[in-house]
């Protein structure tokens, strides 16, 4: 399968139904990066992997996990299409709000428990970047959470703090040189 159509599944099914797919490409993803990083060797477990996994702007390598993604693909998707939807069925009648969708937003409720999903609740208040609201909420609780998760040695808390002091300066997450003549003097 290919990633289109995983993350279209991602976006049309509820994260029960697409699950083993997930954890299928994510697998596989996984061992391809460990190769690439340690070729096969060892030194990449679950903290490596959850660090990778984080998007850039939160210090990781912005390779995208598709189990985090399956936890707010299918609510995003549904809120952001709601005009669309309600276009589409006003003859029908039906309620927007199934069981389907509300589930999916009761299982995300208990992964984002600080966040308000108020607005998902209501089809004329739900965010127009719903996606981008979720998606930052999630990996910002993983951030919060990953020191308490996983036993940090101290060289990893300190790569970890290191790492935090400098996201979003530079395209590689550090601190930017300017490069001029005095930089390297020779």
């Amino acid at each position: 399968m290919g990633v289109a159509k995983l993350l279209f599944g991602l976006r049309t099914c509820q994260p029960p139904y697409v699950g083993e797919a997930v954890s299928v490409f994510d697998k596989g993803l996984r061992n391809t990066i460990e190769d690439i990083v340690v070729c096969g060797g060892a030194f990449f477990g679950d903290l490596q992997w959850r660090l990778a996994s984080l998007p850039t702007r939160f210090g990781g390598l912005g390779i995208c996990s598709a189990e985090d993604a399956s936890s707010y693909a299918f609510v995003a998707s549904r809120a952001q299409s709601w005009v669309l939807q309600d276009h589409i069925l006003r003859e029908c009648g039906g309620e927007l709000l199934d069981s389907d969708y509300k589930s999916a937003l009761d299982n995300l409720h208990s992964s984002l428990p600080d966040l308000d999903l108020g607005g998902f609740y209501i089809k004329d208040t739900a965010p127009i970047k719903a996606q981008k609201i979720l998606a930052n909420a999630l990996y910002g609780e993983i951030v919060k959470t990953v020191e308490e998760k996983f036993a940090f040695s101290p060289r990893q808390r300190a790569v970890f703090e290191f790492r935090a002091m400098y996201v979003g300066c530079g395209i590689s997450g550090y601190p930017q040189v300017p490069f001029n003549d005095t930089t390297f003097p020779g």
